[in-house]
């Protein structure tokens, strides 16, 4: 019988024990997770700031910096992960240290620079990782709107053209961290796709710097790379993700 006794208390030991180690995992695992009690909304506001960089179109890549890109959408939740909205987004490009050919000017760089608006349509999906870190996948589809100002003509050319149009294609991503239950930042990434070719003459940029070896015929893409912000509104939706 005390054999028993014996038996039966080294159980209850081990079984303590057991009980003890997996209440210290769910601590732990518990610990692991920063809550924020985020939810998708029915309606959500997308903003980004980024720096544009030119990297196609030699003409663009090589003349042109990137000054800033300010992107806006106004966003519908479709069905889980899923949400199409409407935007509008500009941006700015200024020539580089171009030597001014004006000796009026006192030889200043040109002020040159090129002013984008675009207006699109977007779909997008979202991927949660954990229960406040989230991935948005996504692809605007518009058109943009272009003019340049500043532009210096020192041979009076007569057949300048300061606009630029173009049908816009951008995929775009963003790695997303949950802050509040109706507000996100993260870092943002996208690809701007213009099938229309910048020709450099419409601006007289032959007669104010050399663009020999520079090929002008390739189509207009912009990377932009910054940080983006999630706005929740309307009624929330609960997750039922398991990480």
């Amino acid at each position: 019988m005390r054999h028993f006794f014996y038996t039966l208390f080294l159980l209850l030991l081990v079984y303590i024990g057991k009980a003890q180690d997996g209440e210290d995992y769910d601590d732990y695992q518990e610990k692991k997770h920063v809550h924020t009690d985020f939810k998708e909304s029915l309606f959500s506001i997308r903003f980004s700031t980024t720096l544009p960089t030119p990297v196609s179109n030699a003409v663009l890549r090589t003349k042109f910096r990137g000054i800033y890109e300010m992107n806006l959408s106004f966003n519908l939740r479709l069905s889980t992960s899923f949400f199409a909205g409407l935007g509008f987004k500009s941006g700015l490009l200024g020539l580089n240290g171009v030597p001014n050919p004006d000796t009026n000017k006192n030889g200043l760089d040109l002020n040159t620079k090129m002013q984008l608006y675009t207006g699109y349509i977007k779909v997008g999906y979202n991927k949660f990782h954990t229960e406040n870190i989230f991935s948005t996948f996504a692809l605007n589809m518009g058109y943009n709107s272009s003019f340049f100002t500043g532009v210096v003509n020192p041979k009076n050319e007569t057949n300048l053209n300061k606009t630029f149009t173009s049908v816009l294609i951008e995929p775009e991503y963003s790695l997303n961290l949950a802050v509040e239950e109706t507000f996100s930042i993260g870092i943002f990434l996208s690809y701007n796709y213009m099938a229309t070719v910048f020709n450099p003459t419409n601006i007289a940029l032959q007669d104010v710097t050399s663009l020999s070896g520079l090929k002008t015929t390739s189509s207009t893409g912009i990377i932009n790379f910054g940080f983006g912000f999630y706005f929740g509104m309307g009624k929330k939706f609960v997750r039922r993700d398991k990480y």
